[in-house]
């Protein structure tokens, strides 16, 4: 597999590199690696860079920043090509795909702040709106099994879904020994119940009235199981067949919410080592406002977060 290690220097490369060494020792094979550091030329920054000793500065910068991951990747024998390249680093991350080819890009991520939830300006989600191929995304110290690795696929019946479902079934031997499959979907329930209170009834204010509202409500929630399993029927018409024609068995999910939040709360909750999505790329303004499933489930999710574009 050739993987494109972008990293900065920070403890989420570290956490990156040892995810990297974890699966490839898991499964048996050593990686062709490029690690790339990206660095804004001095233009870009604040004027004490902007002196004659810069490319000391950057020379000094980079080797910090393949240090960690040299010790790291190299305890597992694993070795790579460094490579340091100068611009705006999602821009350059994902231009850089073209040159090297990889199978996936492996980035650490940091998380985000709830205002950052909002306008993000992230390296990560800038690579994710520019992307032609998979992001790997690490969040945390966390260390898959080598053996029974929870693999989480969300799906939502879309073209999209199609995408991630077909790279898991192309790439099933990449997850370790005996790897357990799930295919959740998340249904808004109470969005499609709130069309079903009657129109009528006021909001409750007395006791009768909180009694009747009481009673509706029951007579209403008896439906959620059936609309889950609607949701479910749709989400996984065009997705079993994938997993038929591979025989790769799956377990299936319907869970209830938002979906992005839904979806990483799901996945912190259940254990899940890695999460799988498929997402359709997004416009630059788009890639600053936060809105997708897919840049949700980034902000909110610490498990790992692998994003197929279709």
């Amino acid at each position: 597999m050739r993987i494109l290690f972008a990293v900065d220097g920070s403890v989420y490369s570290a956490y990156a590199a040892r995810f990297i060494a974890s699966v490839s020792a898991a499964n048996g094979v050593k990686p062709e690696l490029e690690i790339l550091n990206v660095q804004k030329p001095a233009s870009m920054l604040v004027p004490e860079i902007k002196r004659k000793n810069a490319p000391e500065a950057y020379s000094r910068k980079a080797d910090r920043a393949f240090e960690s991951v040299r010790r790291i990747l190299g305890a597992k024998g694993i070795e790579g090509t460094e490579k340091v390249l100068f611009g705006d680093p999602a821009q350059v991350i994902a231009e850089e795909t073209w040159d090297f080819r990889p199978d996936v890009i492996v980035m650490g991520s940091r998380g985000l702040t709830d205002f950052e939830k909002l306008f993000i300006g992230s390296v990560t989600t800038g690579v994710l709106a520019r992307s032609t191929v998979p992001v790997l995304m690490i969040r945390s110290d966390r260390l898959p099994p080598v053996e029974g690795m929870k693999v989480l696929i969300a799906v939502d019946g879309s073209p999209y879904s199609e995408a991630a479902a077909r790279y898991v079934t192309s790439h099933s031997d990449s997850f370790g020994k005996d790897p357990e499959f799930t295919l959740v979907t998340a249904v808004d329930v109470y969005s499609a119940l709130s069309g079903l209170y009657p129109d009528d009834v006021p909001l409750p204010e007395i006791p009768d009235e909180f009694a009747t509202a009481e009673k509706n409500m029951a007579e209403i929630n008896k439906l959620k199981p059936g609309l889950l399993k609607k949701g479910l029927e749709e989400a996984m018409a065009t997705i079993r067949p994938i997993f038929e024609m591979a025989k790769l068995p799956v377990k299936e999910a319907a869970i209830e919410g938002d979906a992005g939040a839904a979806i990483a709360r799901y996945a912190k909750q259940t254990g899940a080592d890695l999460v799988i999505m498929g997402t359709r790329g997004r416009s630059n303004f788009a890639s600053a406002v936060l809105g997708s499933v897919t840049s949700r489930v980034a902000a909110d999710g610490t498990v790992p977060l692998l994003v197929i574009p279709a």
